[in-house]
């Protein structure tokens, strides 16, 4: 049973236990089937948010064990005050999505399911054994997107059989950077916050001047590089639709670290930063 010590509304709980991005990763992994026009068997719509659910999840109670109960990041202190029924759950939905994918997805997908789970397993016990010693090269943000963004895309790709159309490469690619974008925003702005709990984010290592000049120099580049493809290759519906999308999802995320001292972001930069991963369902229109 979930404590509510802190009298969280339900809908923080929701954000606390990651709901809000494993809905978004469903609307993320419907462009990546619509971009390659494949149809993904039913059991991968259960499949994928489980797994995003157990990553995600993983994570906050890893970071959770740094302060405790005395986290000063909310999240971090909500997972540690309740972590035996989120470890619970967590083994639960994990078995389950396990026996659905060697029950169900093919056995090309379960291999590369299989290196990428060894992958985050290593990861996280890396995170573990450091403890407090900061590595950059282990950039926390960074490897999130890029699993984020390969757990999405895999099964499609098997699925599609073959390599896809740079086009399609291009949005893969500006995806993930989005995905890694945000993650630094979010670091930008609990910069204090992390520092308090000793966590070791990009924001940290390079300071938060360089930190928000990159994230611009990232979105600047990312804006550049699909306007710059629709404009010289010769696109489908769903590939122009999908390209429309990542630009305003760049260009939203790019006014909020570009006016970091406003009111919209400085008290609502993560709901608005996750909720941009739910404008890729609006592909339903193309």
């Amino acid at each position: 049973m979930i404590k509510e010590n802190h009298n969280y509304s339900f809908l923080k709980i929701l954000q606390f236990l990651s709901l809000d991005i494993v809905m978004a990763s469903l609307a993320v992994a419907y462009m990546a089937s619509r971009i390659l026009n494949i149809i993904p068997n039913t059991e991968w719509w259960f499949i994928l948010p489980m797994v995003v659910w157990v990553v995600y999840s993983l994570d906050h109670i890893i970071d959770s064990t740094k302060r405790k109960e005395r986290a000063i990041i909310e999240r971090h202190r909500f997972h540690y005050i309740n972590s035996k029924p989120i470890i619970i759950a967590v083994v639960i939905i994990g078995v389950v999505a396990i026996w659905l994918s060697f029950t169900y997805l093919d056995y090309l997908i379960i291999r590369y399911g299989i290196i990428l789970s060894f992958i985050i397993g290593v990861y996280f016990s890396i995170l573990v054994f450091l403890k407090d010693r900061k590595l950059a090269i282990l950039q926390k943000e960074l490897f999130i997107a890029i699993v984020y963004t390969s757990g999405l895309f895999m099964a499609p790709l098997v699925w599609y059989g073959s390599l896809p159309s740079f086009s399609v490469i291009i949005i893969i690619f500006c995806i993930c950077t989005l995905a890694w974008a945000e993650g630094i925003m979010i670091s930008y702005f609990d910069f204090e916050n992390d520092i308090k709990d000793g966590h070791s984010s990009l924001s940290i290592i390079l300071g938060k001047k360089i930190t928000r000049r990159f994230i611009l120099v990232l979105h600047i580049a990312i804006e550049a590089l699909l306007v710059i493809v629709l404009l010289l290759i010769e696109q489908s519906d769903v590939i122009v639709m999908a390209m429309a999308i990542l630009i305003v999802m760049n260009l939203i995320l790019g006014l909020i670290i570009l006016f970091p001292y406003s009111t919209l972001s400085n008290r609502y930069h993560r709901v608005i930063g996750e909720s941009v991963f739910f404008l890729p369902a609006l592909i339903v229109l193309a």
